[in-house]
């Protein structure tokens, strides 16, 4: 008895949820707001042109170089010794 009341219950809950969505109003469609200055989201596989990223310039050489010995020379730098044992 218990099993046929809680089939009766669950077939009265879905018919309530399927009068629900069918009586409900059809959602306004939403408006695109589109942000300037923000390029727009697209799947990886979307193909269509890619925003251009300004690429970061590189080091100049002169400037490792002056680096590189500073880095070399601390080391190589004698480690300090240690106090006297007393």
């Amino acid at each position: 008895m218990l099993l046929r009341a809680l089939i009766v219950l669950l077939l009265v809950l879905n018919l309530g949820v399927a009068v629900w969505w069918w009586q409900r109003a059809p959602a306004p469609a939403a408006a695109a707001t589109v942000l300037s200055g923000v390029a727009p989201l697209r799947l990886v596989g979307e193909t269509g042109p890619r925003p251009r990223i300004a690429a970061k310039p590189a080091l100049p050489a002169a400037t490792i170089a002056q680096a590189l010995p500073a880095v070399a020379s601390a080391e190589a730098a004698p480690a300090p010794s240690a106090p006297p044992a007393n």
